[in-house]
């Protein structure tokens, strides 16, 4: 089991962020954390793809 460094709660999830960037949820009926998978739909552009508008991290943080 990983460490986990954030947890976020709601009225009816709970969250959690590991040491290594993965995000957790809890499954109440398991009683037990479940690695979440992100997945890209195929309409979605790559981060490469131009008609990406959304500038990465690094290029925002440079532009300030």
């Amino acid at each position: 089991m990983a460490k986990f460094i954030q947890i976020c709660a709601s009225q009816n999830d709970l969250f959690a962020l590991d040491e290594h960037g993965s995000i957790h949820q809890y499954n109440f009926t398991a009683k037990a954390w479940e690695q979440l998978v992100a997945s890209r739909s195929q309409e979605s552009p790559a981060r490469s793809d131009p008609r990406n508008a959304r500038p990465r991290a690094e290029e925002s943080l440079l532009r300030r």
